[in-house]
C-alpha cells in the first residue's frame, strides 16, 4: 500500500518534521491502494447518508464537510495502511517510549488516537491537534494526512504554519502569512501535532477527501473506545502489533488484583 522509503528519504522526513514541524511526501501512497482506499471512503461514507447517521457533538463549522468517523470499525483496510512498515519506520523515532520495557523495543508502543476521512467544507481555523502547546524535541503525537483526492486553495487545501510546533503558544487565528499545502492524490503528508494547521474552504462542488490519522504516545486518551468497539471480525485478522497500535496493550486495569500497570505486553492480548 505503501512505496518503500530510501534511508536517505525517511532522514530527510524526520529532519524536516523536527525543524518545520512537518513534511510531504509525495507519491507515497501506491496506485492500486489510492483508489481501494478512496473507494471504501466513498462507500462507507454514502451508506451513512443513506442510513442518516447522526453525530452527536459534531460542530457547527463540519456540516459542510463530509466526513467518515472511527475508521478502524469500517475495514481492516484502513488498519493495514497505518500499521505499514513504512509509516512505522517514521513514527517510532518521534513517539514511541524508550523506556516502555513491556514490549520489545523493535516494535511501536504509540497507539492510534483518532482515524477518520474528511472532504473539506468551510474552511478550518488555526488550531494544534497536541491540546497543549510546548516547546522541545519529544512530540506528544504525529498528524498523518493521506491525500486521497487532489488538494488545492480553492478546494479546501490543507494550511500550515512552519516552524510554529515550537512558538510554546496556542494559535493566532488572524494570522495571514500561512502555507497552503497543494499536494496530489497518493501524497502524504506527516505533521507535529503541535504545529499550527488548518484548511481552506472547499469553493467547488466536488470532493477533496483525504485519511486523517492522529498517532499519540502510550499514555494518551484515544478519540473512540476502540479496544471494546472494534468488530470481532476484524480483530480476528489483526497482528499483534496491529492490535497495540489500537491501544490493546496500554489499556487501565479494572483492579489493582487484576494488574497495577496501564502498560502490559502481548500477553493481555488472551483475554480478548
Amino acid at each position: 500500500m505503501i512505496r518503500n522509503l530510501s534511508k536517505k528519504e525517511l532522514e530527510t522526513i524526520l529532519r524536516e518534521i523536527q525543524v518545520y514541524g512537518f513534511c510531504l511526501v509525495k507519491k507515497l501512497i501506491t496506485q492500486s491502494a489510492k483508489q481501494r482506499l478512496i473507494s471504501k471512503v466513498i462507500k462507507y461514507y454514502n451508506e451513512s447518508v443513506v442510513n442518516n447517521l447522526k453525530f452527536k457533538g459534531r460542530p457547527d463549522r463540519d456540516k459542510k464537510d463530509l466526513r467518515v468517523y472511527n475508521l478502524p470499525n469500517k475495514d481492516k483496510v484502513f488498519i493495514d495502511l497505518i500499521t505499514n512498515q513504512q509509516i512505522e519506520k517514521i513514527l517510532k523515532p518521534l513517539i514511541n517510549d524508550k523506556y516502555y520495557r513491556f514490549l520489545p523495543n523493535n516494535v511501536p508502543n504509540y497507539i492510534l488516537n483518532s482515524f477518520s476521512a474528511r472532504s473539506s467544507g468551510f474552511f478550518l481555523d488555526l488550531h494544534i491537534d497536541s491540546w497543549f502547546p510546548f516547546q522541545g524535541n519529544f512530540p506528544i503525537s504525529i498528524l498523518i494526512l493521506f491525500v486521497l483526492e487532489d488538494m488545492n486553495e480553492n478546494n479546501g487545501a490543507t494550511v500550515v504554519v512552519p516552524g510554529s510546533h515550537q512558538s510554546g503558544k496556542y494559535t493566532n487565528r488572524d494570522l495571514k502569512n500561512v502555507k497552503v499545502i497543494e499536494a496530489q492524490a497518493g501524497d502524504v503528508m506527516f505533521m507535529d501535532s503541535r504545529t499550527w494547521h488548518g484548511t481552506k474552504a472547499n469553493k467547488t462542488n466536488k470532493s477533496r477527501w483525504l485519511i486523517n490519522a492522529l498517532f499519540t504516545r502510550w499514555w494518551h486518551k484515544q478519540q473512540f473506545d476502540f479496544v471494546n468497539s472494534l468488530p470481532k471480525k476484524i480483530y480476528h485478522k489483526l497482528s499483534n502489533k496491529q492490535k497495540q497500535v489500537l491501544g490493546y496493550c496500554s489499556i487501565p486495569p479494572l483492579t489493582e488484583l487484576d494488574r497495577i500497570n496501564t502498560k502490559c505486553g502481548y500477553n493481555v492480548l488472551k483475554n480478548f
